[in-house]
């Protein structure tokens, strides 16, 4: 078996792995065309964005498992980073179980680690299956679905337009740069969504509304589509794992999102029985609904994080107060994380990181840092994880694991 990245001319090897894997429709020779086209230099192969590792035969004749890697620039603690999404994880029926895709994203991890990024997400078939390499379940978000006669929203005010195909998206990147301006692994966008701009949403039955205020600022927006349900008809604005950018539903502060719900009452109650739309876990509408009882709220995980480069992450993550803690990590794919690294912080200057010889404060693997140090999990969640040993209870973890807003709205 030989693992390496696979070059652009060769993308339609592990476009067939996929839509083999994925039993998804596939033209094979259309494929090999665009491929072809896609020739380039050794300097922008080795700078690719999209950064493809396959297992193959030892004749290189076939290509059975592949993992594909993007990279993304993200938000942590204030700072921009490399972020990996990892997707399109596959491996052909005959050969699976062959330890071909931990041999891929090992190769992937690795590469990252290389190329200078400092975080990988991803979004699992099986979440046991991917702590194997360092990852851990992101943060919760909550799904809600509100009958229209249960919402009490108030009118604040502005101005609600549609925005049609063809017309200016900026609006959209505007309110979600707002949105996740402090919200630690959100990527940085240049657009919204390209793929929305090109997309005939009539034919999709997608449609956009976008929120002012009275000063005329984008604050919030809705992408909508109708979902017919034995319980009735849902105005559906969900954005989750495959559905991130098909509807939408974000909102800059209470205010926007009191504006979007009374709209979306005033508008669509006689034709829709309820609304439903993702929050992230920080966000808590229980005193907006008038009748819990009847509206649903579904809690799930966003995704699953992965800190790449743990010295570069403790040097520049956020702190409170002034102390030290000696933190001891364990990673079996990236070995440069495992040791015990001596964090002392003080505000205005910068944390000070190194290795030690000196007994830890605490033991833990990468994929519990990772969301400890990310803001997924905090202090008080410590006790619960199974794979996290306390050696000093007076340390002061709190001041350097504590619940942020942590994020990803990207499907990779």
């Amino acid at each position: 078996m030989i693992i390496r990245m696979l070059r652009p001319e060769e993308s339609w090897r592990s476009d067939l792995v996929m839509a083999t894997a994925f039993e998804g429709n596939y033209n094979l020779e259309k494929a090999k065309e665009e491929a072809a086209r896609e020739k380039t230099s050794e300097e922008l192969y080795q700078q690719a964005r999209n950064r493809c590792f396959g297992a193959f035969t030892d004749d290189e004749k076939l290509l059975f498992a592949c993992v594909n890697s993007r990279r993304y620039p993200c938000r942590f603690d204030g700072g921009e980073y490399l972020l990996g999404g990892v997707g399109g994880v596959s491996t052909l029926p005959p050969y699976r179980r062959s330890g071909a895709i931990r041999s891929c994203i090992t190769a992937s991890l690795r590469d990252m680690y290389e190329q200078d990024f400092t975080f990988s997400f991803l979004y699992p078939f099986s979440t046991q299956f991917y702590r194997k390499f360092g990852f851990e379940v992101g943060a919760e978000a909550y799904e809600w679905t509100i009958p229209f006669a249960d919402m009490r929203p108030r009118d604040v005010g502005g101005q609600m337009e549609q925005i049609f195909p063809g017309d200016d998206m900026t609006p959209l990147l505007e309110v979600y740069q707002k949105c996740f301006a402090n919200c630690n692994l959100s990527a940085i966008r240049e657009k919204y969504d390209a793929g929305l701009e090109k997309q005939n949403l009539f034919d999709q039955q997608r449609y956009i509304y976008l929120w002012r205020n009275d000063a005329g600022e984008p604050r919030g927006f809705m992408i909508t589509h109708k979902i017919h349900t034995p319980d009735g008809t849902v105005l559906d604005c969900n954005h989750q794992f495959g559905t991130q950018n098909e509807n939408g539903f974000l909102f800059c502060d209470a205010e926007a999102l009191n504006a979007l719900l009374f709209f979306a009452k005033a508008a669509f109650s006689s034709d829709y029985d309820t609304i439903r739309f993702t929050v992230p876990g920080d966000i808590s509408l229980i005193s907006l609904v008038g009748e819990n009882n009847s509206a649903a709220c579904r809690a799930f995980t966003n995704g699953m994080l992965r800190v790449v480069n743990a010295a570069r992450v403790l040097q520049n993550c956020r702190c409170r107060g002034a102390g030290s803690v000696k933190i001891e990590i364990t990673d079996a794919i990236l070995p440069e994380n495992s040791g015990v690294w001596k964090l002392t912080f003080a505000p205005g200057t910068p944390n000070l990181v190194g290795k030690t010889e000196e007994p830890a404060d605490i033991s833990m693997p990468i994929n519990a840092f990772s969301a400890l140090i990310c803001g997924a999990r905090g202090a008080e969640d410590i006790p619960w994880m199974p794979d996290v040993r306390v050696h000093s209870a007076d340390a002061p973890f709190d001041a350097v694991f504590y619940k942020k807003k942590c994020y990803m709205m990207d499907l990779f």
